[in-house]
């Protein structure tokens, strides 16, 4: 994909002015990425495009290959063309025809996810689970009451000063250093490399992807913060802040983390995340994991709460689709490490 223009008026039409409708954003989105373009999947009627949805690149690593994957994203069909499934089951079909791709992956909405599960029967070896902890009540009550209740964030003011005090105790006595500060792209690679042969798959974290998918996003910027430990590199972590329906969020949208962390270095880098949580001023933490990766769930678990996805949206499946024989296990392999930043989330 290179122009933009098509897919531009086609969101227009369907959604009005959104991120979908900013150039700017599609042109970093699916253009401008260190893995190449996304390839475009178009729906045609006697000419006329009445759907689509975009491949965008990423490499899936594993201990012996690196696997060319793509994820699945900003589908549309015309509200014309939604009556029957058949139309869903093409476009959808043309995703796996993509010859230049080992392997594609697909999340899903409440609506599709029947189609993907039921229908096309596309095997699903784990969902990402969702993960928050609330420091502020008043904006959440409101949206149970309808009314904003400001004493209720004065009455959790104590709380908050215990968590860090927690917070600071454990970053001191497992000795971590935690600071928006820069890696190098061999540091990052013999991370991933000790995190692929001890915990399983990973899709593919580089320096210079995570400086496009983070620093040069017109919309979507992040912070990233290099995790030390007795002078050497351990880790990062990235966080933004966004307000969604009322309520401020701290989210963590991407980490990687030393194999052999302790349990205490586990709590302690959790806690830092409700310290940074509290410094932010936003009323709570959140994120989405795979809770089967041992890459994955060291962000996972006390003191964070897991959400029930009756509180979401909708539940977040991964699909997985394989182009050949080579890939077949990949239907079945739920270790994957797969964090916010490998879905079209946020």
């Amino acid at each position: 994909m290179t122009d933009v223009s098509h897919f531009i008026q086609m969101s227009r039409q369907e959604y009005g002015e959104t991120t979908l409708t900013n150039a700017e954003h599609l042109q970093w989105k699916h253009v401008n990425s260190p893995i190449g373009a996304s390839s475009y999947v178009g729906l045609y009627d006697d000419g006329i495009l009445v759907g689509r949805t975009l491949a965008q690149p990423r490499f899936l690593c594993t201990q012996s290959k690196k696997f060319r994957v793509a994820s699945i994203m900003d589908m549309l069909i015309d509200a014309k063309y939604r009556t029957t499934p058949m139309n869903f089951i093409k476009i959808i079909k043309a995703c796996g025809e993509l010859s230049e791709y080992d392997l594609v992956y697909h999340t899903s909405n409440e609506r599709s996810e029947p189609l993907y599960d039921k229908l096309l029967r596309y095997r699903k070896p784990f969902s990402l689970k969702a993960y928050v902890f609330p420091l502020k009540l008043s904006n959440f009550f409101a949206k149970i009451i309808g009314r904003k209740i400001t004493m209720l964030d004065w009455l959790t003011i104590p709380w908050r000063f215990v968590l860090k005090c927690v917070g600071k105790m454990l970053v001191f006595f497992t000795r971590l250093d935690i600071a928006p500060s820069e890696f190098s792209a061999d540091e990052l690679e013999q991370l991933s490399e000790r995190c692929i042969e001890q915990e399983g798959p990973m899709l593919e974290r580089t320096t210079r992807f995570l400086q496009w998918r983070f620093k040069e996003a017109p919309l979507w910027g992040a912070t990233i913060y290099r995790i030390n430990k007795a002078g050497k590199f351990y880790g990062y972590l990235v966080t933004r802040t966004l307000e969604l329906e009322g309520i401020n969020y701290l989210v963590l949208m991407d980490f990687l983390i030393e194999p052999n962390v302790s349990l205490w270095g586990r709590l302690a880098i959790r806690f830092w995340l409700i310290n940074h949580t509290i410094t932010a001023k936003v009323d709570a933490f959140f994120t989405m994991l795979n809770p089967s990766s041992q890459s994955s769930c060291k962000c996972a678990g006390f003191p964070f709460f897991p959400l029930p996805e009756k509180y979401l949206p909708h539940a977040t499946p991964i699909f997985m689709r394989p182009a050949h024989k080579e890939c077949e296990a990949f239907k079945t392999e739920n270790s994957i490490h797969m964090t916010l930043v490998d879905i079209d989330y946020f």
